[in-house]
């Protein structure tokens, strides 16, 4: 579990993050931006190495603060906190968003965060249509928080792509699959 524990990318990552290249070749976008994370700072950079835009880094796209869950493994962490605190951390119930583990921080926590950040990002920018690099679990929450009706789990794979959109009329996101 690695949380806000900065790491760099492995030779995985980076050739995962290669794969970006082609897809902003293709769609392209007018500035980047990314956790202030390394890894997610990596990814960035390498997806933009040959269009050299803008780049932007915020700790509001951080990954979610996990606390004294970061650094275990999965079976470290059922035997620490017990299975079910796992199944309310990832669980979809809007009842279970307050849950947190110790140190860290609750799914509306690292919603409103992020969320605020990006609409403060958008406010403060002109720009049509930008790539960002975040992290998986604060990717999930928050697209899972513009459509509350999706009852599976998004898949959020490393370098996934989604699109998301936002309205300066209404300033509000919207995310269509």
């Amino acid at each position: 579990m690695q949380g806000h524990t900065d790491i760099p990318l492995n030779e995985e990552g980076r050739r995962q993050a290669l794969s970006l290249q082609t897809y902003f070749k293709e769609n392209s976008v007018e500035l980047f931006m990314s956790s202030d994370l390394v890894r997610a700072q990596q990814t960035a950079q390498i997806a933009n190495a040959h269009l050299s835009l803008p780049f932007f880094t915020s700790p509001e796209f951080r990954e979610a603060r996990l606390g004294e869950l970061e650094g275990l493994t999965q079976a470290e962490a059922d035997a620490k906190f017990g299975a079910e605190s796992w199944q309310k951390w990832i669980s979809l119930n809007p009842e279970d968003f307050h849950f947190r583990y110790p140190q860290g921080e609750s799914a509306h926590e690292t919603i409103d965060r992020f969320t605020a950040g990006l609409k403060n990002f958008c406010l403060k920018h002109d720009f049509q249509s930008a790539g960002l690099c975040t992290h998986g679990l604060v990717m999930r929450r928050f697209l899972h928080s513009l459509r509350p009706e999706m009852t599976e789990l998004l898949p959020i794979p490393n370098c996934v792509v989604y699109k998301v959109e936002w309205d300066p009329k209404s300033h509000l996101f919207s995310f269509s699959l």
